[in-house]
């Protein structure tokens, strides 16, 4: 922060100087007004104009003025250009922040996007941004210019460029959450009706989240489908209606509607009438005794920009407030109908919500499994640390019908190397892991039983059977003895056994496919009987850890970096195994140290 009694004297740097008078070499460039210091948000800006020969349009003059921020310490810092409120852009652009005009500043909010390194603008005309002081201010300038171009020629987007949706004004807190995919799509492509009601339920207390839990469709109620961790949800429930459009409606080139006005239009030109369906499902919703607190408009778009539509997404809106009308009886047809009129008559701003799809596909986006997994059933044997981190992983990548099977209850001393926390001490490892797993992702389905594999089977001989999937985790010879028992007698899933070794200086990931005809007892023994000798032989002579004062626990020394960094490893074997696997197959990671004990790196023993 610079010292207040100094402003009057203060005076951009040499450097930044230097770097103004290089933009003169800019073509079409021009100073409007030179470096002052904004005490507000403690930067530089200056103003300039561009002048193009370019074909004008309402939204974007062949003159536009900008304002330049930069920091203090330049080279470094951020570099921000807005246009003027008063000669500057009239609209918003694709890579452009939405451009709101606030009353205070003499620019708007509209940043431009220059450094973007995606899409048509900066795959054809992105140049690594430079951190040189003569060249820096320069480079922006000239995007700024080759934007303005771009922007006029209607080539800042292109087909194949990945579709983005169009910033928003200032929205409310409240958050309205979706589902949708193809599967979902292809059903509203099968439905006449294209509007109607749905029902909404708060996430918690503590914030303004709202999950869509059914959509009511010509007199039809259809649930939403979501995970265990919502479907057990109680919490207040909010009321609105829906509306199908046939595109994204934005104010060419790509602004948000910013009255109801504004999106009055846009929706006529796609023969919908807004005030016809708020009336007509809002009274619907009466007739319930249910009052209306938010409206969808849902409309297709696809993964890249000219591709096939593949997908609905939703933006929403808080009912508008209705006004009192006198003359009108209590609650009659003809007063909704008059209060509905006069508030989509007014300018007033549209109260935009934030929307987002919770989607599986969607929110593993970011990191999941090869091939999709998710209809698969899995059965845990063991929540233990072992089992718990790796199942997490299995669910955070995509999978969502987990059984968890352990008899176990949780104690503090497990919680240096297990997903769980303080909270669930005391309770049964199945039951509060299982809880967990539903946790992670709003589809995750998962259940527990908390006995142990004997006494499940013998209430039901056939429980494997209802398993695509099972993962031992418990390193515990009598498990595997009965589960090989069960294949034995002819029962079918994809099997594997988890476990580390002494110290976790090895990770033992055995994978044998529904179609393997060994006996996996003795298979699984002949390949690892000599890694266990080997930990057997590094375990002599060590003092076993114990847990507690008077009674005699030997606790599995093992520390939970190394735990996760050998799950981490297996997931990916085991993800193979899963997708190309033909026999059965015993993967042993094991750390590697060099001389003086120094940990180098992961080895990798296939069986």
């Amino acid at each position: 922060m610079l010292n207040q009694d100094v402003l009057h004297n203060f005076e951009p740097s040499e450097e930044l100087k230097k770097a103004r008078r290089q933009l003169e070499k800019v073509q079409g460039y021009s100073l409007l007004q030179d470096f002052l210091w904004n005490d507000v948000l403690q930067k530089w800006y200056l103003i300039f104009k561009i002048s193009l020969d370019i074909q004008e349009s309402e939204s974007l003059p062949k003159d536009t003025q900008w304002y330049l921020f930069v920091d203090n310490d330049y080279p470094d810092g951020d570099i921000l250009i807005l246009p003027s409120k008063e000669h500057g852009l009239t609209s918003t652009f694709q890579h452009q922040d939405y451009n709101l005009k606030i009353d205070k500043n003499e620019w708007t909010s509209g940043k431009i996007c220059l450094t973007e390194t995606q899409g048509s603008w900066g795959r054809k005309q992105y140049l690594k941004e430079p951190r040189d002081l003569n060249l820096r201010l320069k480079w922006h300038v000239e995007r700024c210019k080759q934007w303005i171009i771009a922007a006029s020629s209607n080539t800042l987007v292109e087909k194949g460029d990945p579709f983005e949706l169009p910033p928003f004004p200032p929205r409310s807190n409240i958050h309205l959450i979706f589902n949708e995919d193809e599967v979902s799509f292809s059903d509203w492509n099968k439905r006449s009706k294209t509007s109607g009601t749905f029902e909404a339920i708060r996430f918690n207390r503590s914030v303004d989240l709202f999950l869509i839990k059914s959509l009511a469709i010509g007199g039809d109620k259809f649930d939403v489908p979501w995970g265990n961790q919502i479907d057990k949800l109680d919490e207040e429930f909010k009321y609105g209606i829906w509306q199908l459009i046939d595109e994204i409606p934005v104010v060419r080139p790509w602004q948000i509607p910013a009255s109801f006005t504004e999106l009055k239009t846009i929706l006529e030109k796609q023969n919908i009438a807004l005030y016809r369906f708020l009336y007509d499902e809002c009274r619907n919703l009466r007739k319930e005794g249910k009052v209306p607190s938010f409206v969808m408009l849902g409309f297709p778009v696809s993964e890249k920009i000219g591709e096939e539509m593949t997908l609905i997404h939703w933006f929403a809106f808080k009912f508008p407030k209705l006004p009192i009308v006198k003359g009108f009886r209590l609650g009659s047809s003809e007063l909704i109908k008059t209060q509905i009129k006069i508030a989509l008559q007014s300018e007033k701003n549209i109260e935009w919500l934030n929307t987002e799809n919770w989607n599986s596909k969607q929110l593993n986006s970011r990191g999941k499994l090869k091939k999709d997994f998710s209809d698969l059933n899995i059965l845990i044997i063991g929540a233990g640390s072992v089992g718990s981190i790796f199942i997490q992983s299995l669910v955070r990548l995509g999978i969502v019908n987990v059984e968890v099977l352990d008899m176990d209850i949780l104690q503090a001393g497990n919680l240096s190397r297990h997903i769980l926390t303080l909270d669930s001490i005391g309770l049964k490892k199945a039951e509060a892991l299982s809880n967990q797993l539903n946790k992670v992702f709003p589809a995750v389905q998962s259940s527990f039983k908390s006995y142990s594999l004997k006494d499940v089977l013998k209430k039901n001989n056939d429980y494997l059977n209802g398993f695509d999937v099972v993962i031992d985790a418990t390193a515990n010879d009598e498990v595997l003895r009965v589960i090989s028992d069960k294949i034995n007698a002819g029962q079918k899933f994809f099997f594997t056994s988890i476990s580390t070794g002494y110290m976790a200086d090895s990770f033992y990931l055995y994978t044998r496919p529904s179609n393997e005809e060994n006996n996996l007892e003795e298979d699984f023994d002949i390949r690892i009987k000599d890694w266990l000798r080997l930990d057997s032989q590094k375990s002599l002579g060590n003092e076993e850890v114990i847990e507690g004062i008077g009674c005699w626990h030997p606790l599995f020394p093992a520390r939970l970096d190394d735990i996760l960094m050998l799950i981490g490893a297996a997931i990916k074997f085991f993800e193979k195994e899963m997708m190309e696997g033909k026999g059965a197959k015993l993967t042993v990671i094991s750390k590697n140290y060099d001389d003086s004990g120094n940990f180098t790196g992961l080895n990798i023993s296939n069986e």
